[in-house]
């Protein structure tokens, strides 16, 4: 079993606050953990864009995000266009990312399978 099914099996924890946002020795060693094309933007959340061959193809894949999201009560921004979707996740509430970041990640990438569509 890889590393990323190991984080897509977890389940997200609601944060409460009071706690510190990974640092960048955390962050990057979950980023390995991914094993895909998910990075940290100038905010420090992470983004990954799908990309896909239409618009209703990207609206589906945002619905099943969205499923997933309801599942583990942690909800990433999305952004819908003609042939792709960009996700972008944190934690609210450390605006900064935690564990459970990196397991929505895992499981959303689990969505597409193992060869996601990513630019």
């Amino acid at each position: 079993m890889t590393r990323i099914c190991e984080l897509s099996e977890k389940k997200c924890i609601p944060c409460h606050g009071g706690i510190s946002p990974f640092g960048e020795n955390e962050i990057a060693r979950l980023l390995k953990e991914l094993q895909s094309q998910w990075l940290v933007n100038e905010l420090g959340h992470l983004y990954k864009i799908y990309q896909f061959s239409n618009f209703v193809d990207s609206m589906d894949f945002a619905n099943k995000i969205a499923e997933v999201a309801e599942q583990e009560q942690h909800h990433p921004d999305l952004t819908i266009s003609y042939g792709q979707c960009v996700v972008e996740i944190w934690t609210h509430k450390i605006n900064g990312l935690s564990e459970s970041d990196f397991i929505l990640a895992a499981k959303i990438d689990g969505i597409i399978g193992a060869n996601p569509l990513s630019a």
